[in-house]
């Protein structure tokens, strides 16, 4: 996105509290950002796709995520790019990534939910979901940081969008959302404050039609030759 690495630069990927003035807005960055998770909350059905870049100390890489989440216990994750090519599928209770490189595919049986799936995930096996703060309900309230800004209201390629950065010891994350009656994330970046090299992750985000969401999205079939692992 041009005009958002343009302004990016400009700032020097720093978070600018109290030097930026842009378009006057009485609401704070915490009040935008929870009102577009409420806003997604309200939805049970869903869908996205993203590109990621990863500007890391050791490199750079280059993902697309398309995300298909229908609540309470359904979710759909594709991730494309130069180091991850799987699938991953939560269905009514079971879990399952295809490596589409590798051609195996592993199922874990997990619980109902896409929340309590997430988090299992995470505590056994220390696997995260792309875009993952976009999928969990209430984040509004689960997001905690010491500082944040609202810079005002921006024009990010032809979109009227706040613009809004969070900061803490370790990270600071930037994030233009629409304005409007029904908010959405369109961008973000996220800066590691502990990188040596100014190491960030760059992400667009494009909203789709909920209806283009079909059942059989969610139903994993197995491709020829792929080969089950097991997890011991």
């Amino acid at each position: 996105m041009k005009s958002t690495q343009k302004f990016l630069l400009t700032t020097g990927l720093g978070l600018l509290l109290g030097t930026v003035t842009l378009i006057a807005n009485p609401m704070s960055a915490q009040d935008i950002v929870k009102k577009t998770y409420d806003a997604l909350d309200s939805h049970q059905s869903y869908a996205f796709e993203a590109v990621i870049v990863n500007h890391a100390d050791d490199g750079k890489n280059k993902h697309q995520v398309s995300v298909k989440v229908n609540r309470p216990n359904q979710l759909r994750v594709d991730v494309k790019g130069d180091i991850r090519n799987r699938s991953n599928y939560l269905n009514d209770g079971q879990y399952t990534i295809y490596d589409h490189d590798k051609k195996f595919y592993l199922y874990l049986k997990s619980p109902q939910g896409i929340e309590e799936t997430l988090d299992t995930l995470f505590d056994k096996f220390e696997i995260k979901a792309p875009l993952a703060q976009l999928i969990y309900t209430n984040m509004g309230e689960r997001i905690k940081f010491d500082r944040s800004k609202n810079f005002g209201v921006v024009d990010l390629e032809g979109e009227e969008c706040h613009y809004v950065a969070f900061s803490d010891k370790t990270k600071e994350v930037h994030v233009w959302i629409t304005t409007g009656d029904n908010p959405l994330v369109k961008h973000y970046v996220i800066k590691d404050k502990t990188s040596k090299n100014n190491a960030y992750k760059s992400t667009s985000i494009f909203w789709k039609d909920a209806k283009t969401i079909s059942p059989n999205d969610f139903v994993f079939s197995v491709p020829k030759g792929a080969q089950e692992v097991f997890i011991k």
